[in-house]
C-alpha cells in the first residue's frame, strides 16, 4: 500500500535527532520526543492524511516525521491504546478502519449524550452563552458561504461543546473526551459533503432557535433530529465495510 509523503519535519527536531535511526538506539527516548511522535501520528491520523486500513511501518513514520523508529514504536503503542491504530500479530501495524457499524454506534452514543445536554442547556444558558451561539451560528452561515469547510468544522464543534460544557455534568464530559478522537475522523469525512454542511446549519440553526426560547423539550428533539440526519447523511455518500 503507498506510504504517506514524506513532509519537513522542524530544524530543531532534525538537529536532536541526525544519529543514524539504525544504529544501536538507545532502548527509550526523550519523553518530549515521543510526546511529539505520537502527536504527529494522530494528527495525520485524525485528518485521514493516514487513511483508515493503512499499514504503518515504523522506518516511514520515522523518515516523514524526522524522528528514530523508537519514538514511532513507542508512539504506535500509545495510539492502539486510543483506538486508533490496530496491531495484526505477524502481519503488521494498521490505521484503525472506520467501518459503518463504527460510524452507527458512534453517532448513536452522540445522540443518547448530546440530546440530554441540549435539554440542560435550554435552561442553563446564559445570555452571554446565547450570544456566543449566535456568534458560531453566524460563522457557520459565513463558512459555508464562503465554501470553507474547516471554518465551518471549527464553529460546528465549538457549538457542540458549549452545550456539553454547560450540560454541568463532569463524568459525562469525560466520556465525549473519550470519543473525542473516533468523532473528529467521522467530521473529517462529512467536510466533503457539500449537501452534508449545509444541511448540519439548518439543523443547527433550529436548536439554537430552541434554547432560545429555553424550551428542553425542542432542543433535545431537534437535537436528536440533526445527529440522527447527519449520520443518515455520511452513511450514504461513504462507501464503508460493514
Amino acid at each position: 500500500m503507498r506510504s504517506p509523503s514524506p513532509t519537513t519535519s522542524p530544524a530543531p527536531l532534525l538537529e536532536a535527532t541526525t544519529k543514524d535511526s539504525t544504529s544501536n538506539e538507545p532502548e527509550s527516548r526523550p519523553v518530549a520526543l515521543v510526546d511529539w511522535a505520537y502527536r504527529s501520528i494522530k494528527d495525520a491520523l485524525l485528518a485521514l492524511e493516514i487513511p483508515p486500513g493503512a499499514q504503518l511501518r515504523a522506518d516511514e513514520l520515522a523518515q516523514r516525521f524526522g524522528v528514530s523508529r523508537t519514538p514511532v514504536r513507542e508512539a504506535l503503542l500509545r495510539l492502539e491504546q486510543d483506538g486508533l491504530v490496530r496491531t495484526v500479530p505477524r502481519v503488521g501495524t494498521f490505521a484503525a478502519e472506520i467501518t459503518a457499524s463504527d460510524l452507527q454506534e458512534l453517532f448513536e452514543l452522540r445522540e443518547l449524550l448530546e440530546v440530554h445536554c441540549a435539554k440542560k442547556a435550554a435552561t442553563s444558558l446564559s445570555e452571554e452563552d446565547l450570544k456566543t451561539v449566535d456568534r458560531l451560528i453566524e460563522q457557520a452561515k459565513s463558512a459555508v458561504d464562503g465554501h470553507d469547510p474547516d471554518a465551518f468544522q471549527r464553529s460546528e464543534i465549538e457549538f457542540h461543546e458549549l452545550l456539553l460544557e454547560r450540560a454541568g455534568n463532569r463524568r459525562l464530559l469525560e466520556v465525549m473526551s473519550g470519543l473525542h478522537d473516533l468523532t473528529h475522523r467521522q467530521r473529517v469525512m462529512s467536510l466533503g459533503l457539500r449537501d452534508n454542511i449545509e444541511r448540519s446549519l439548518v439543523e443547527h440553526v433550529a436548536v439554537a432557535e430552541a434554547l432560545r426560547k429555553r424550551s428542553k423539550s425542542e432542543a433535545g428533539r431537534l437535537m436528536g433530529v440533526h445527529i440522527r440526519a447527519a449520520r443518515d447523511r455520511l452513511l450514504a455518500a461513504t462507501d464503508l465495510p460493514p
